[in-house]
């Protein structure tokens, strides 16, 4: 006797395939999520890089050409401040749609991207 007897295993590979499938799934919904984050983040930080030299290089009100950067990079100026010559700016976008989507279904909202930039003179 091997113990099995009376024991009907038919069908279990099935059951453990689509396990495998779900859990497939999800880790690459998650990646999905991550990458997108990451690509937004960096998109961010890129624009708001271009808006704050936009702004110190500007000639006039530095937080209209900081602001006119950022919308033609598809962001949003958050803030943005000047201190001597330096300006200093935020800019906003909306969460990837991947990533709301995620959140959405645990519950929670998605929070915006943002970044941070300051650009001035050289300093002698």
């Amino acid at each position: 006797m091997n113990g099995r007897e009376g024991r009907d295993e038919r069908g279990a590979a099935i059951v453990w395939a689509l396990a495998l499938v779900w859990v497939l799934l999800l880790v690459g919904f998650a990646a999905a999520g991550v990458t997108a984050q990451t690509i937004a983040r960096q998109r961010a930080a890129t624009a708001a890089d271009i808006a704050a030299l936009a702004g110190a290089q500007g000639l006039g009100d530095p937080c209209v050409f900081a602001e006119r950067s950022a919308r033609a990079n598809g962001m949003a100026l958050a803030s943005c401040t000047i201190e001597g010559s330096d300006v200093t700016v935020e800019v906003t976008a909306p969460p990837p749609a991947v990533v709301g989507r995620l959140l959405a279904v645990l519950g929670r909202d998605a929070p915006p991207v943002s970044a941070t930039a300051r650009a001035g003179p050289p300093s002698t």
